[in-house]
């Protein structure tokens, strides 16, 4: 298949896989709520938590269709516990929020100081995105949010509120003849099982859609994990070493790379551009690109290898109709086999020295393997290492992880002093403390990264 078509349709795959997976999570939340504060709380709240807005707004009609009543905000703008006080009131027509409710149909404003709809309330946001809440033709409400940002929405957002939106429609109504069930139970009560079961056919199928999107994305591991040195290669190579390897998603962004060439032992950490499916198709390409400079042009200096890679990166993504910036941070080292003389080069990922209790970093070139606006030669550090020396290699998931009593990053300075305390200890007893450590720091949050770290002591 062209590499091309096979990019897309991986991106089409990850799309869609981002909107089962919020749909079928919005579904699950919506199967619990009892009342209708339940429901606009609980999309409010997981609009947030799934989508990643700064703000959610749920508006629902009153009775005489005449105003849009807002009934739950989470973000910002969000109240003492579920008491809003002095709600906004829009009629159809006001605003984007308005506009939206008279016409029908959702819509992304990627510039609201262009809009002269928009209306503004606590602060001025850049970005908005609303939807129509729809039931048999009638217009029950508004879902809303806004972004400091401009252009923030993505268009596959306004398919997923959509969606939810309908779901939530249903949910509305549900409610509301739930809430009637005491005066007309007998009559009601096979309606509710009807939706009911409408609502858990509709998760039957979400889920099986998501498992074979699932089972394709384990399939695509098996391809990643080929590119791989194995564990019994990488020891053969590198001795007294350790990886740790944490990819964030089924597949990953972040690589790492051995090879042993005319008495040169090369080894590198590469973090491409994003993580999942995207990260783990820009990831092949680079890691091929790296092979070809070692091995097809026999290059053997670290530097004139990352030179050869981003030539190469950038003439594989140039044959793309579109313009794809894509690429790679690495951190590349050549160590002679016969001498303790390491070469490194680095396109964003320093390498880090321990010696003798000291930690010193060798600063990397502050420009990717990829398209960039200032290309320049990439500097090509000598290190003469001495016995006991320990140095490593890694990508910014460890050190931007959140996690702690506070949910912060853990940061690079913590991260240096974890090393710092670890080297010169044997290569799998500090993979297993560095290990723990990052699983107690991230504790019950969300991996925000894949991680990678490599470590060798001479």
């Amino acid at each position: 298949m062209d590499p091309v078509k096979e990019d897309e349709l991986l991106e089409g795959l990850r799309k869609k896989e981002r909107y089962l997976e919020v749909i079928y999570h919005f579904a699950s939340v919506l199967l619990e709520a009892q009342t209708i504060e339940d429901v606009v709380w609980s999309v409010a709240k997981n609009a947030i938590a799934k989508l990643g807005y700064q703000d959610c707004v749920i508006y629902l009609m009153d009775d005489d269709g005449k105003l849009l009543i807002q009934r739950a905000a989470h973000g910002p703008k969000n109240p003492v516990a579920l008491d809003i006080k002095n709600p906004i009131r829009l009629k159809p027509g006001q605003g984007v929020v308005g506009a939206v409710a008279l016409n029908r149909k959702g819509e992304i404003i990627p510039d609201t100081s262009k809009d002269p709809r928009y209306v503004i309330d606590d602060d001025m946001r850049l970005s908005e995105i609303a939807v129509p809440i729809i039931h048999s033709g009638l217009v029950l409400g508004v879902i809303d949010s806004e972004h400091e940002d401009r252009d923030f929405y993505p268009p596959e957002d306004l398919q997923i509120l959509e969606t939810i939106a309908s779901m939530t429609a249903t949910k509305l109504v549900q409610t509301k003849d739930h809430e009637k069930l005491l005066q007309l139970q007998e009559h009601l009560q096979q309606l509710v099982q009807e939706r009911t079961s409408e609502l858990e056919q509709a998760l039957v199928k979400v889920q099986k859609q998501k498992s074979e999107i699932t089972d394709s994305i384990h399939y695509a591991r098996r391809i990643q994990a080929a590119i791989l040195p194995s564990d019994r290669i990488f020891k053969e190579n590198l001795g007294e070493s350790f990886i740790l390897y944490k990819p964030k998603d089924i597949v990953a962004g972040d690589f790492y790379w051995t090879e042993l060439t005319d008495n040169h032992l090369f080894f590198a950490v590469a973090d491409c551009t994003g993580h999942g499916v995207p990260g783990a198709m820009v990831s092949v390409v680079c890691h091929g690109a790296l092979n070809r400079a070692v091995k097809e042009f026999r290059l053997r200096k670290p530097s004139e290898i990352l030179e050869k890679v981003r030539e190469l990166v950038i003439a594989t993504f140039e044959k793309s109709d579109e313009v794809v910036m894509d690429g790679m941070d690495i951190g590349l080292c050549s160590l002679h086999v016969n001498k303790r003389e390491l070469e490194y080069a680095g396109a964003y990922i320093s390498l880090h020295l321990v010696r003798n209790g000291e930690l010193t970093e060798i600063k990397a070139d502050r420009q990717p393997i990829a398209k960039f606006t200032d290309h320049r030669p990439f500097t090509n550090h000598t290190v003469n290492l001495e016995k006991g020396d320990t140095i490593y290699l890694f990508s910014d998931g460890f050190a931007d992880q959140f996690g702690g009593a506070a949910g912060k990053k853990l940061r690079i300075k913590v991260l240096k002093r974890m090393l710092l305390s670890l080297a010169g200890k044997p290569a799998d007893e500090q993979k297993k403390e560095l290990e723990k450590q990052f699983e107690e720091w991230k504790g019950k949050l969300d991996q925000v990264d894949d991680v990678t770290l490599l470590g060798l002591t001479i």
